[in-house]
């Protein structure tokens, strides 16, 4: 999925045809809990795609270290927020709510993985071409 969302998004998000609405799914328990709001603190600031971004990039090691605030934290800075301001919305749990909301739906609605698409009322679940995407998007 890494190499056709930039597709995607500069196809029809860039262009103003499809809307992309990102969603946290919890599967990792509070790790995952954490890593959510983190991206969510970094949207804060205008971050939120490059936060989640290094977050998927290093997740290895981001689920076995033994301190995931502090690795978050440190992803945070290197994406370029202001850490006190990312620190307080963090320690405040700002995003806490919807996050969880986020994922009750989903697993009301069956979703149980990632990545999950809804595209003019089709379900798509797995990573899937561009040419896929494109054939449902153009499809309306």
């Amino acid at each position: 999925m890494v190499e056709i969302e930039p597709k995607i998004i500069e196809a029809y998000v860039a262009t103003g045809q499809v809307r992309l609405v990102y969603r946290h799914l919890l599967q990792i328990g509070e790790r995952s809990l954490r890593a959510a709001e983190a991206s969510e603190c970094a949207g804060d600031q205008g971050k939120f795609w490059e936060m989640r971004e290094a977050i998927y990039t290093n997740q290895d090691a981001l689920y076995v270290t033994g301190d995931v605030a502090a690795a978050l934290t440190y992803l945070a800075q290197q994406v370029g927020v202001d850490v006190a301001a990312y620190s307080a919305c963090m320690q405040t749990e700002t995003h806490r709510f919807r996050i969880e909301s986020d994922f009750r739906v989903a697993q009301e609605s069956g979703i149980r993985s990632r990545p999950v698409f809804e595209i003019n009322g089709q379900r798509l679940v797995g990573v899937r071409s561009f040419e896929e995407f494109q054939r449902l998007i153009e499809a309306r």
